[in-house]
């Protein structure tokens, strides 16, 4: 799925909505494409060196893409999840719900201290909602894992009494595989994955299992269908 034509036209729009703020100043940033048939994981928000600050400040609006897929290195941030795809022998993706350019997580929040800033994250993740449901649609996902707690809030998974709504999706517990699903598309909501909050090395294991697990159920239960 190639996510340019879906989404470039509206954060285009959404930023110069907003291109007085100082949130707006530098350009948005997303990833280019999402395979068929993955693990996609799901994050926050793309990081800024201090180089590509310098670069992009004040700078046209013009979104950029990129593609993990066909970079000469991978960036560390993505190693556990290349590493989760090869040990189980899948694909993988990565989308973030939001599309501003900022390393640290609690600026993120801090925007939403205001109207203006509120409305412009709540625009920016029901662009991601659509492109979501479209790779629920259109690319088959394994299943999704959500490695950031700011993530899970905005997905909708901690609403409650109609506060921390956002995106807003019904996630339903799955006993049988001890996870949520949203669209019959299993979820899983982790920690980070990399970093000084990531995972240790016992629940990454447990994850990785789990995964695996419910690949593997989904696969037999593929062929009990086929066969019926």
């Amino acid at each position: 799925m190639i996510l340019p034509e879906y989404i470039e036209k509206p954060l285009i729009d959404l930023w110069y909505k907003y291109r007085n703020e100082e949130f707006t100043k530098i350009p948005p940033l997303a990833v280019k494409q999402i395979h068929n048939d993955s693990i996609v994981f799901i994050g926050i928000n793309p990081s800024l060196s201090e180089n590509e600050k310098n670069r992009l400040e004040n700078s046209s609006i013009k979104i950029e893409f990129y593609d993990n897929h066909n970079s000469e290195k991978l960036h560390k941030y993505f190693n556990k999840f290349e590493e989760i795809a090869n040990t189980l022998n899948v694909n993988w993706a990565h989308l973030d719900l939001l599309y501003v350019r900022e390393t640290n997580q609690k600026i993120v929040e801090e925007i939403t201290s205001s109207e203006k800033g509120l409305n412009f994250i709540y625009e920016q993740l029901l662009i991601s909602k659509n492109i979501i449901d479209k790779i629920i649609e259109l690319s088959n996902p394994l299943v999704f894992v959500v490695n950031n707690t700011l993530a899970r809030k905005f997905l909708g998974k901690d609403k409650f009494n109609n506060r921390d709504v956002w995106i807003g999706y019904d996630f339903i517990w799955d006993e049988q595989i001890g996870t949520y699903r949203y669209k019959n598309i299993p979820f899983f909501f982790s920690s980070m994955l990399t970093g000084q909050r990531a995972l240790d090395k016992g629940s990454f294991e447990r994850l990785v299992w789990q995964i695996r697990r419910t690949l593997k159920k989904h696969e037999c239960t593929t062929t009990v269908t086929s066969n019926g």
